[in-house]
């Protein structure tokens, strides 16, 4: 049993919030599942965010997975002390397991550090076989009543990526429910790429894969779009990190969606940086190829928090970026990040306007979120900054650490007031003659049409769950005040307010789960290594 816990806060949604009847999700489970099927493992794959857990849900597993981001630690760990109550052994993976396997074995029996598509096999395998571990590379295990750290898996390479299964969203239970998800069946999800060879220090990617890019090869994509692709209905949507950083692959790959005839006709998005605009053949086929919008990290627009944070561009590469998109066709997703030691309050409002006024159509505002394994968390926490280790707020809307130029609240506040104050009514029509230039689809033009007023009750809706924290906020007046542990404080009301309690009953009601087996009832029975 595999399964992506979610956040028990409401939060981290202003940037990317959720559409009524769209599911989104990662590809590392359900692509295990699929690698676990070839080695003859039955699995099943839940996500949180669709099917709260429950302890039925993994009645019958011999082994139950967790992958973990750092916001969704604490409920992961709730979830793995339940399971491994009823005596069944939990492995946990992910970005945050990765980057801090001694916490995380502390609530588990193995911890799979980086990509696990051999590890998780060869641990199962020794398991069925009742053979040591010590030869298992990228697990950590305990031994003796120690942790045991195998040395590292190198990353997949190029061919290795191309043997790898297809990414199948829909083996997530309920992600392909046309009654729930309606959405989903206008979307196909691929992921073409892994990794990135930039070195921006708060980011958590090259910490976990080592500035090592890696692709599939343009064949491999091709293949399983013509099988499961429809051009004519679907918005092809990469999963990719950083799409564009190997220009080359990518207009490869571009050229290759012509030539095969399956240019989206309701068009493609993908995440990129700003360098995509220096490559002017690279933005004609994406102009031919349809792409509709682009997510960019811009982060800044100036260039001492440019530097700080390690991004490798310029403001100037920052204009020249959305104004080359704009020309091209593309609609610019632009993200913007605020609180590095060079931020005041005026940078903040001096973004929002150059947001606006370069032709961002859509923008997210986040404050620096120094995630535990960065660069960037390791400065602050040597410094004393960081004031909270409370996972499940380092999610890009929350602030853990004092910023330098203005206190945490005012950091934490004025970055939310940013989706207001350049989501006007407005905003939408500002943009209208490009985004019919396009012939959208129906869905599309309303999901558009909605997207500001979304924002606003976005913003309303996140200023209600978090009265607890911004409380705490306003209590902590300057540096060596002690912040509260919010973490286990009023679950019920987040589950409430994040709509997780409305999914519990509908799991309850809908999706009747098997009466519990004896499985609980023999749980003394059952070996649990010591943690």
């Amino acid at each position: 049993m595999l399964i992506y816990p979610a956040s028990r806060r409401f939060s981290g949604f202003l940037s990317t919030h959720r559409l009524p009847m769209l599911a989104t999700a990662h590809a590392g489970l359900p692509i295990l599942a699929e690698v676990m099927e070839r080695h003859g493992v039955t699995t099943t794959v839940y996500d949180e965010q669709i099917t709260p857990f429950c302890e039925e849900m993994v009645d019958g597993a011999d082994l139950v997975g967790l992958s973990l981001q750092t916001s969704w630690a604490p409920q992961g760990y709730r979830i793995a002390r339940a399971v491994r109550r009823l005596g069944i052994p939990v492995v946990l993976g992910g970005v945050h397991a990765t980057l801090n396997p001694d916490e995380a074995i502390q609530e588990a029996d193995f911890v799979v550090r980086g990509e696990g598509e051999h590890t998780l096999p060869e641990l199962v395998s020794a398991l069925d076989r009742g053979a040591g571990l010590d030869d298992v590379r990228g697990l950590s295990h305990w031994k003796d009543g120690e942790i045991r750290h195998n040395p590292p898996r190198p990353v997949l390479t190029t061919q290795e990526l191309d043997e790898v299964p297809w990414p199948r969203l829909d083996r997530i239970e309920g992600f392909a429910d046309p009654s729930r998800h309606p959405l989903n069946r206008l979307i196909y999800f691929t992921m073409a790429t892994r990794g990135c060879d930039q070195a921006c220090r708060y980011c958590s990617i090259t910490r976990l894969f080592g500035r090592a890019l890696r692709h599939r090869s343009v064949g491999s994509i091709i293949e399983e779009l013509g099988s499961r692709f429809d051009p004519g209905r679907q918005v092809l949507f990469f999963m990719d990190d950083s799409l564009a950083v190997d220009t080359a692959f990518l207009k490869e790959l571009l050229e290759a969606l012509l030539r095969e005839g399956l240019r989206p006709k309701h068009g493609w998005h993908a995440q990129m940086r700003a360098d995509v605009a220096r490559d002017p053949e690279l933005l004609r086929l994406m102009k031919a190829t349809n792409c509709l919008f682009v997510t960019c990290g811009f982060e800044s627009i100036d260039e001492r928090s440019l530097k700080r944070l390690g991004k490798g561009q310029s403001p100037r590469d920052v204009e020249r970026a959305i104004a080359r998109l704009r020309e091209h066709d593309v609609v610019v997703n632009g993200f913007f990040m605020f609180g590095t030691d060079d931020d005041g309050p005026e940078a903040m409002a001096q973004t929002v306007r150059f947001a606006r006024k370069s032709g961002c159509m859509l923008a997210g505002f986040m404050p620096v979120t120094p995630f535990p394994g960065t660069a960037t968390y390791e400065d602050l926490d040597r410094q004393g900054r960081i004031f909270t280790r409370d996972w499940e707020l380092y999610d890009v809307q929350h602030v853990v650490f004092h910023p330098k130029k203005m206190t945490a609240f005012d950091l934490y506040w004025r970055t939310l007031a940013s989706y207001p104050a350049f989501y006007g009514v407005v905003q939408p029509f500002r943009h209208l003659p490009e985004i019919l230039a396009k012939r959208p689809s129906a869905a599309i033009m309303a999901v558009g049409a909605s997207w500001a007023l979304a924002k606003h009750l976005y913003f309303s809706r996140e200023v209600l769950a978090n009265l607890d924290y911004l409380r705490a906020l306003r209590r902590m007046r300057r540096e060596g005040d002690p912040f509260p542990d919010l973490d286990a404080r009023g679950l019920w009301a987040k589950d409430l307010v994040s709509g997780r309690a409305v999914r519990a009953l509908r799991r309850r009601v809908v999706y009747r789960a098997p009466a519990p087996s004896r499985r609980a009832h023999d749980a003394a029975s059952r070996p649990v290594s010591p943690a």
